[in-house]
């Protein structure tokens, strides 16, 4: 379920229950406990602080309804469109129309996950947060003993995410540069630099390895077409 940020009459917060199928959340809670997936921010002018909260939202990259009445500031307002702080502003008795906003948003954040938006992925582990490109990711495994997927990066940073393999593998599967090579392996081709039969191992660039068997050495070899478009010596 979607969740919601909101800082808003509790009337009105009931009638967007009934309308929508939405989770909503007090942004005062949100703030204090760092609620996570947090989509959207809907924050009512006559609020307290309510342009720091805008800005708590703008940091995150969460996109801000604004609510208002006819009353308030014009210029005001259109300053914070300008200045990218808000995504609309809407009447706060309108409730269709911040239904019809928020439907805006959904569409616009389902076109991000395109795979040709999307440049690089997220690790959120018990201990720390880390961005990394996906062109710089070598291979990914999971490991059976720690219960963690590993994420190997071509610097030779490694990196571990508490989500099952079969959800990342699920999650990259529109990238065809991941190659899923044994059942808890995936590997970026992109990267491959050398494929070594005698001690059954590939290497990637920045001369990270990865042992694999033979069968799935000559299945790789099989998939990549290692002489289309090159010169073979």
């Amino acid at each position: 379920m979607r969740k919601i940020g909101i800082e808003m009459d509790i009337n009105l917060q009931e009638i967007l229950e009934e309308l929508t199928d939405l989770e909503f959340y007090s942004i005062d809670k949100i703030m204090k406990y760092e609620i996570e997936n947090i989509e959207v921010g809907i924050i009512d002018i006559r609020s307290q602080l309510f342009e720091d909260k805008i800005r708590y939202f703008n940091s995150r990259g969460v996109p801000v309804i604004l609510l208002c009445s006819k009353e308030d500031s014009f210029k005001k307002i259109k300053s914070y469109f300008k200045n990218n702080m808000i995504y609309d502003c809407i009447y706060r008795d309108e409730y269709f129309e911040i239904e019809k906003s928020l439907e805006e948003i959904f569409e616009k954040g389902e076109e991000k996950q395109d795979p040709t938006f999307i440049k690089e992925i997220v690790i959120n582990d018990s201990y720390y947060k880390a961005i990394i490109r996906l062109e710089e990711i070598i291979y990914i495994d999971y490991c059976r003993i720690s219960r963690k997927t590993g994420i190997k990066i071509k610097d030779g940073a490694f990196y571990s995410s508490k989500k099952g393999f079969s959800e990342v593998e699920d999650k990259l599967k529109s990238f065809s540069y991941f190659i899923k090579l044994e059942r808890g392996t995936l590997i970026n081709k992109n990267l491959l630099k050398e494929i070594d039969y005698k001690n059954e191992k590939i290497t990637f660039e920045g001369g990270q390895t990865l042992f694999v068997s033979r069968a799935k050495i000559k299945f790789l070899e099989e998939i990549l077409n290692l002489s289309r478009n090159r010169i073979e010596l």
